[in-house]
């Protein structure tokens, strides 16, 4: 049951976060006078999604704090806002400019639009994931956790996405192919693909908590042990 809620919380708690926070730079940068390329434009601009997607990764991290029945919420809190926005605003820059470097300008490999996409796509998804894992350690304290955590939910998170990716292309919704544009494949492959990532890594997250709640209930049997010694 823990899976599943961790699971469900992470996909509809993180994607309408990020969703949020490229709502909130769109609108300071369709706002804000002058060119796009900007510095005190574009830096006005990625602060606010980070700011969107920090409000979406801190709920994140709070629920499932409470999920969990750990005692960091505050914590946890914090470290999933930061670690869910800092990982996606620098995987969408980086996805922009690469997609503008190899699709617009052709100065990387030759290879069809939909093995670029993927071959971008999945790491992208992999890394969300494994560093939101990770900042769940780090908000728990538990560093062995947290690169558990890390490596795990990258994993399960680029997987999944993977698993609908290759699935929609078997289904005729490929991207890059004739009609996909009309149909908004890329846009829809994205976003199931990201969903389904977002459960992967939660279900991670809910499998490895009872792990981490015996540990810390054996740690603090140990410490209790202790003091009635002393």
């Amino acid at each position: 049951m823990r899976v599943a809620i961790c699971a469900l919380l992470t996909a509809f708690i993180l994607i309408p976060g990020a969703i949020l926070g490229i709502a909130m730079g769109g609108l300071v940068n369709d706002t804000l006078p002058g060119n796009s390329t900007d510095p005190i434009k574009l830096g006005l601009t990625a602060l606010s999604a980070f700011i969107g997607m920090f409000v979406g990764g801190a709920v994140w991290g709070w629920s499932i704090s409470r999920v969990m029945k750990a005692a960091a919420g505050r914590r946890m809190a914090v470290a999933g806002g930061i670690g869910f926005a800092l990982s996606a605003l620098v995987v969408i820059l980086t996805l922009g400019f690469l997609e503008d470097l190899v699709v617009e300008q052709q100065r990387g490999p030759q290879l069809p639009i939909h093995n670029v996409f993927t071959l971008l796509f999945v790491p992208a998804a992999a890394i969300i994931a494994g560093v939101c894992g990770a900042a769940l350690g780090f908000g728990m304290r538990d560093w062995a956790m947290a690169g558990r955590l890390a490596w795990m939910c990258a994993i399960g998170g680029g997987c999944a996405f993977l698993v609908v990716n290759l699935t929609l292309e078997g289904l005729g919704w490929r991207v890059g192919a004739p009609g996909a544009e009309a149909r908004a494949t890329m846009l829809t492959t994205s976003l199931l693909g990201n969903l389904a990532a977002a459960m992967a890594g939660g279900a991670v997250i809910g499998w490895s908590a009872r792990g981490w709640s015996r540990s810390s209930a054996g740690s603090g049997s140990r410490h209790t042990g202790r003091r009635h010694v002393q």
